[in-house]
């Protein structure tokens, strides 16, 4: 049993192998672009609206298509800590008044950042946007007050495993929360009341990727598992030739 504990710790410790260490990270721009549309009729991808970069979609019942639109931080160039949070953004949803069954489900927002000092120094980093709009009927699904009713937007880490090196160390960008007062407080998805345009920071933290064993890593596991095959034959050998040993094994247990 102590082989196998022995072992089993061995193993064990592999997994915060390779940990990424707290960092001063420096990003220089934040370009963003939308993709990968889900659902909606009349849709369009990448309009320019001021600061913001938009994709609308919905038949419009007089107030023009619903949507979203991101604006990067200004300015572009931020130092911050690795594990800490920061402001991407501000998220902006059009929330208008459209034909039933012309809505979007969901739309991806790509962010190319630019790390000062890193490899590469130009990493794309993907994440999807779910959109619930909702009927204009109550009872609501979401806190409406006398308006009719809210929608509301949830976000998803795409691709985790995206990243840049500093320092010899792996780092991701990963969405970590909305904001409507500045950073205050945080929460996972963004409600937006109907028939106005509804604003939230979209924060971040520069944190480790997914891990991913490396082929070192990959081997001493395998070194690991070896030897915990052979504890458990060895083991398997006495069982059958000294019958004693395991009688003796549980008297002792």
């Amino acid at each position: 049993m102590k082989s196998f504990l022995a072992v089993t710790t061995i193993v064990a410790g592999f997994a915060v192998a390779g940990a990424a260490h707290a960092a001063l990270i420096t990003i220089n721009s934040t370009t963003p672009t939308w993709s990968n549309i889900v659902g909606g009729t009349n849709t369009a991808l990448n309009l320019t609206n001021g600061n913001f970069l938009d994709a609308r979609w919905g038949e419009s019942q007089g107030s023009g298509r619903s949507g979203l639109g991101f604006d990067p931080a200004s300015p572009p160039g931020v130092s911050v800590m690795s594990g800490t949070t920061l402001l991407l953004g501000t998220l902006q949803h059009y929330n208008n008044p459209i034909s039933g069954g012309t809505a979007a489900s969901s739309v991806q927002l790509n962010l190319l950042t630019n790390v000062q000092s890193a490899t590469p120094v130009n990493q794309t980093f993907a994440y999807n946007f779910l959109i619930d709009e909702t009927p204009n009927a109550f009872p609501c699904a979401y806190p409406s007050g006398n308006n009719p009713c809210a929608d509301r937007i949830t976000f998803q880490n795409l691709d985790t495993t995206s990243a840049f090196t500093v320092g010899g160390e792996a780092y991701t960008v990963m969405l970590s929360g909305f904001s409507t007062d500045g950073g205050a407080t945080f929460s996972n998805n963004f409600i937006s009341q109907e028939g106005s345009t509804n604003q939230a920071g979209l924060y971040a933290v520069i944190t480790a990727p997914s891990a991913v064993p490396e082929p070192a890593s990959m081997a001493l596991l395998g070194l690991g598992l070896t030897a915990l095959g052979l504890v458990r034959r060895r083991a398997g050998l006495l069982k059958r030739f000294h019958p004693d040993w395991t009688r003796s094994r549980a008297q002792s247990g």
